[in-house]
């Protein structure tokens, strides 16, 4: 079983139209299994915008379905630095919260420095970043052959201007800025369920110019790469 993952429904047009006979939608007010679902091996669930809707029901579904995979997928924006341009595909490799911290006179902390004491047999340790899969990771570089892969970067605030998009490209190395994906890592790390995330560029980060934004393309291209993934999965 595979479980398909994107925010909303404008990322999964394609999909839903091009695979209909071969998945099964889960919804919000009806998650649960159906009868005519037990021979179904595609599931496709859309999960809402940002960490927290990512986070709660991704939860919901992973305590009904134990899926052999989840692929996480939408668009995103590249980093001033990553090469990408509109329309291109790109795999994570990882996944950091990029704004969780402390942002000060003198620069930004991250979350994980403050050295806040923990006791983790009451609650699960913070993480700043989550490594995703290796295996699928793999086996979508050989089927999606010149796709890149790389750091991705999960944030709550979007990098609207250049001055943030710069910040956090060269705090974190990352390719693509998202709002889901950090979330979705830790729901899965918790299930212990493999991972694996492709975005499409829809625009350059640091802008809101809508002459650089193809929010469309983007959707457009993570959703080819999904179906090709899936064609040639084994």
């Amino acid at each position: 079983m595979i479980l398909l993952l994107a925010a909303v429904p404008l990322e999964t047009t394609i999909i839903r139209a091009q695979l209909a006979d071969k998945l099964q939608l889960i919804t919000r007010k009806n998650p649960a299994p159906q009868p005519n679902q037990a021979d179904t091996k595609l599931f496709l669930a859309h999960t809402g915008i940002g960490q927290i809707n990512m986070a709660m029901q991704l939860s919901r579904i992973l305590t009904i379905y134990s899926p052999d995979a989840a692929i996480l997928f939408g668009c995103g924006g590249a980093y001033p630095n990553s090469g990408l341009q509109l329309g291109d595909t790109v795999i994570a490799s990882s996944e950091t919260l990029g704004d969780t911290g402390i942002a000060t006179t003198s620069g930004f902390i991250p979350f994980e420095q403050l050295n806040i004491a923990e006791d983790h047999q009451l609650a699960p340790q913070f993480k700043q970043c989550y490594q995703l899969n290796s295996t699928l990771r793999e086996r979508a570089a050989v089927i999606l052959s010149d796709t890149p892969q790389g750091p991705f970067v999960t944030v709550s605030t979007c990098s609207g201007h250049p001055l943030l998009s710069e910040e956090l490209d060269n705090r974190v190395s990352g390719l693509c800025e998202n709002m889901e994906g950090a979330a979705a890592a830790r729901v899965c790390e918790e299930f212990n369920i493999p991972l694996l995330e492709i975005r499409g560029i829809s625009n350059p980060t640091g802008t809101r110019d809508p002459q650089q934004w193809n929010i469309p393309k983007g959707t457009a291209a993570a959703q080819y790469a999904v179906i090709k993934l899936l064609e040639n999965w084994s």
